[in-house]
């Protein structure tokens, strides 16, 4: 093809029109800083950057909705750093008081303390960011607390607040103040004690809370230490605490144990044996426990047999430990000593020692003391002339028994698993409570002093008389407070032992106070408050100091 001139000329202005245009292009991208001016610079590169600013305007959202969340989070940490710290100072305080020797002036100006305190807190239930309430849910624009003098009262709802902190997730960052401040942290109740009285219809199986005698129980022994005579029980059939006592006497009365007796204790929550002084003592009788428990002086346990002129006999009863041994002890001496046919032995009551002389010329034999400090003669009641016989005093031992398990462990968990020297006074066996129990069963069968109560929830209140002559049981009880209208349940607490109240009303506070002077709910143990706010609501400082 022949190239003529003007083809010539037409390349190259179209060249340097273009490197000019190139040229134009990388001045304006050096003189903006950025490579695409316009979307027909690079139409996918202008897409990418389109997308790139639509992420940095969402990242900066996102650090917004962070920055402002951590705001939230920072409020929330410093009022409940508050908050607690004043706990901190309202225990104290209570602690403080609790001891009897501040007067009436320093309970009351403790008292303004904790009040103070309260409104505090009640500051910052209503603490607000950027004019929003941050404790009442979504209702930013009210005071989630309302309090009266008969307690707090939600008025928030229980809306989450989320902020959006990337594309997947958003984090809720508001504390719900019936939560924060209306939460339950304790049930009236739930570690009260009313101590059911033991009747003789209690199941073993409802002792020791609830927990019970190992059934079918086992076989106990009792045994009279002074008499050393022992009475075996089997107890596999019985069920009620009156079984168990009708079957020992039945046992014991058997076997001639004829001075003690099971029966209820007037403590009202036991086994009590019950055990009279016989006099009776036998071979087993120990030393120790004759002349009523105060024993003999065997130091130096010498005693001297002797007829005036040429008969003097000591007797060593240092080692001796029963009856059996000082009888055996002083006939081996006085044959050792060549004299014979003088013996010694209990005498025809069994209350002590008698000694026969049956020689066919009584010896003239009499008993003293060693010396003049001593008083074993006397401590074994045989001062004196055997003439030809001495019939010695009595001994008066107290009384000496012991009960052991011979299968299983029912005498222990009876709590009567012992060895004593009167009678056995058995552990509190601490029945369940149901809702049969007779109110005046209370307090060991003791009964309580029970009148009106005043239950508070929030704005309501209700005076319950629970002292009313048709509250017989437990249940009625129960349903006196139950039917009071209010949002609460009184039920047994978790322990079977006494009477709880919960409340079921979250965005309310519960009080249980004492109505005048009367001490109900304080012998019931409901008296106080389930939460912070209620526990020291205003018009409750007078009655609480």
């Amino acid at each position: 093809m022949r190239v003529t001139n003007n083809m010539i000329t037409n390349t190259v202005a179209f060249n340097t029109q273009r490197a000019i245009a190139r040229f134009l292009d990388m001045q304006t991208q050096i003189s903006s800083g950025r490579r695409i001016n316009n979307p027909s610079d690079d139409p996918s590169g202008t897409i990418r950057d389109l997308d790139y600013r639509a992420e940095l305007s969402k990242n900066a959202q996102y650090r917004g909705a962070i920055d402002q969340a951590m705001n939230w989070m920072g409020s929330y940490e410093n009022d409940l750093g508050d908050i607690n710290s004043m706990l901190s100072n309202a225990r104290e305080l209570a602690v403080a008081m609790s001891n009897g020797t501040y007067d009436e002036e320093a309970r009351r100006a403790s008292a303004n303390e904790v009040k103070s305190i309260l409104e505090r807190i009640l500051q910052l239930s209503n603490d607000e960011i950027e004019g929003k309430s941050i404790f009442g849910g979504f209702r930013t624009n009210v005071r989630p607390l309302q309090m009266s003098s008969t307690g707090a009262r939600y008025m928030g709802d229980t809306g989450n607040i989320d902020f959006q902190i990337d594309a997947a997730s958003k984090l809720p960052v508001n504390l719900i103040g019936s939560d924060v401040f209306l939460k339950a942290v304790t049930i009236l109740g739930e570690k009260a004690d009313l101590n059911i009285g033991l009747t003789g219809t209690a199941l073993l199986a409802d002792l020791d809370g609830g927990t019970g005698i190992t059934m079918p129980p086992g076989t106990i022994r009792i045994d009279d230490l002074n008499l050393g005579i022992s009475s075996t029980v089997d107890l596999s059939t019985a069920t009620s605490i009156n079984d168990v006592i009708n079957l020992v006497n039945a046992q014991l009365a058997a076997d001639g144990v004829t001075n003690i007796t099971a029966a209820l204790g007037p403590e009202g929550n036991n086994i009590k044996f019950v055990t009279s002084k016989n006099g009776l003592i036998s071979n087993q009788t120990s030393v120790s426990r004759l002349n009523n428990g105060t024993g003999l002086q065997l130091t130096p346990g010498q005693l001297k047999v002797t007829d005036g002129a040429g008969t003097d006999v000591q007797i060593d009863l240092s080692n001796v430990s029963n009856i059996g041994d000082v009888i055996a002890a002083f006939n081996s001496q006085m044959t050792t000593a060549g004299i014979n046919n003088v013996t010694m032995q209990i005498n025809a009551s069994g209350t002590g020692f008698e000694i026969n002389d049956t020689n066919a010329v009584p010896l003239g034999l009499r008993i003293e003391e060693i010396n003049t400090n001593a008083t074993l003669a006397g401590g074994l009641g045989i001062l004196g002339s055997i003439n030809p016989q001495l019939v010695g005093q009595n001994l008066n031992p107290v009384v000496s028994f012991s009960i052991t398990d011979i299968t299983g462990n029912t005498a222990s968990q009876l709590g009567v698993r012992d060895s004593f020297t009167s009678d056995l006074v058995g552990k509190d066996l601490n029945p369940i409570l149901t809702v049969a129990a007779l109110v005046s069963e209370f307090n060991n069968g003791n009964g309580l002093n029970i009148g009106e109560l005043i239950i508070k929830q929030g704005e309501r209140s209700r005076v319950i008389d629970l002292g009313d002559t048709s509250i017989i049981t437990v249940q009625d009880m129960l349903d006196a407070i139950n039917n009071s209208g209010l949002a609460i349940t009184a039920s047994l607490n978790a322990d079977n032992s006494g009477i709880q109240i919960v409340n079921n009303d979250p965005n309310r506070s519960l009080i249980v106070e004492e109505v005048s002077s009367g001490k109900t709910a304080k012998n019931l143990g409901l008296f106080g408050s389930t939460d912070l706010m209620g526990r020291d609501a205003p018009g409750s400082f007078r009655r609480r100091r």
